[in-house]
């Protein structure tokens, strides 16, 4: 009998938010063809909804996941309330996993606040066996109050962590030194994004296609690769196209960038896209740019990579765990002129890297055999050191 393993989270793809922790959901999809996998999902939702009779609460069967929906209301604008309401739905939904199914061999959280949290009580309370994978980046944004930097603490010294890279581990140790904390890479879905055909136009285009693909907010960076696109154009720069995928709230201010420093020509916007959009994109371009001020793991670039495709990233924690030496460029963060130093390179040709190795640094190191690999010896450790 396969064993039974529940994920808790309030990061999940929803008609509202399509993109929000997907990586989870992958994670959960592939851990189903192993175990008995439920997700039980947390939501809050505001005073118009409740209105209207609410999120309810429902079950969705996702292939061989079963995935519980828990909602509760909350007012707006009061982050301790939503707070108070994601750990009241991810309580009623423990309490009715255990009721329907009985207890499960492993609660596994996703994310210190509030799942995390809920799990380490749902560990002492109901003695279910309980770890915790952190994905949050900066670490901090979970140690702004007193009440916070509290429920941060009593989780991490009461469940084993894992951190999604070094980086992370470093900045959780550094807040709670001692406690268990070990390194396990986020799933890229290799099996999906993989190479696009070669063709004749390719060998003979004279255009380098660039392609960014983040959320549209400050720390992702995209302003400063649009300062290093307009020194680029400035030093005469062989022909090239950044493509910008994604959306959000910066998405206008950078348009107004575009349009003010007269990059019309190199820079176009190609709005959210879905995840074979994603991989449409990833095939297209010649390289892949993530110029983030900061980042825990960076999927989008392993995707890239899985796709063949050598990126240029920053230093700024996740992105030094991914890429390496074979497959890309690290400069520093918020640097234009470095970006456009890494872009120009490509440019004329002073690197190059091989499709091949690029992917395979991939899937050998963070494609879904060798994430089942890695989890099942750590969650057959857990279980032998908790039987």
């Amino acid at each position: 009998m396969r064993r039974k393993i529940v994920l808790l989270t309030s990061w999940y793809p929803s008609a509202l938010s399509p993109v929000s922790g997907v990586f989870i959901q992958e994670q959960a999809r592939l851990l189903a063809e192993r175990y008995d996998v439920t997700v039980i999902v947390s939501h809050v939702y505001g005073v118009r909804a409740a209105l209207r009779g609410g999120d309810r609460p429902r079950v969705e069967r996702d292939g061989d996941l079963l995935v519980y929906h828990e909602s509760v209301p909350v007012p707006p604008y009061n982050a301790q309330l939503h707070t108070l309401g994601h750990i009241a739905a991810a309580w009623r939904g423990i309490d009715r996993f255990v009721r329907e199914r009985g207890r499960p061999d492993l609660l596994h959280a996703h994310v210190v606040l509030p799942c995390g949290w809920v799990a380490a009580q749902a560990s002492r309370r109901l003695g279910i066996s309980a770890l915790l994978t952190e994905h949050s980046g900066p670490f901090t944004v979970h140690l702004r109050t007193r009440l916070q930097r509290r429920m941060v603490r009593a989780t991490i010294v009461t469940l084993r962590v894992l951190a999604v890279s070094p980086a992370l581990r470093s900045h959780i140790l550094e807040f709670a030194p001692g406690a268990d904390v070990r390194v396990l890479g986020n799933v890229v879905a290799t099996r999906f994004f993989t190479p696009g055909e070669y063709s004749a136009d390719d060998a003979s285009r004279a255009t380098m296609r660039f392609l960014t693909i983040a959320l549209l907010v400050e720390g992702k960076g995209i302003q400063y690769l649009l300062e290093a696109v307009a020194r680029l154009i400035a030093h005469g720069a062989s022909p090239f196209e950044l493509v910008i995928g994604g959306d959000g709230p910066d998405r206008q201010r950078l348009e107004a960038i575009v349009r003010d420093r007269g990059l019309e020509d190199h820079c176009r916007f190609v709005g959210l896209l879905d995840r074979t959009q994603v991989r449409h994109w990833m095939r297209w371009c010649d390289a892949f740019i993530l110029p983030s001020l900061h980042e825990t793991f960076g999927i989008v670039l392993g995707e890239a990579m899985a796709c063949g495709k050598p990126v240029i990233t920053t230093r700024c924690g996740g992105p030094e765990y991914v890429v390496d030496n074979n497959c890309g460029v690290l400069v520093p963060p918020g640097d234009p002129a470095a970006l456009a130093d890494a872009m120009d390179a490509f440019l004329t040709g002073r690197i190059r890297f091989d499709p091949s190795l690029v992917r395979n640094s991939i899937v050998e190191r963070f494609g879904e055999e060798a994430f089942l690999r890695n989890i099942a010896a750590i969650y057959e450790e857990f279980w032998a050191c908790n039987s």
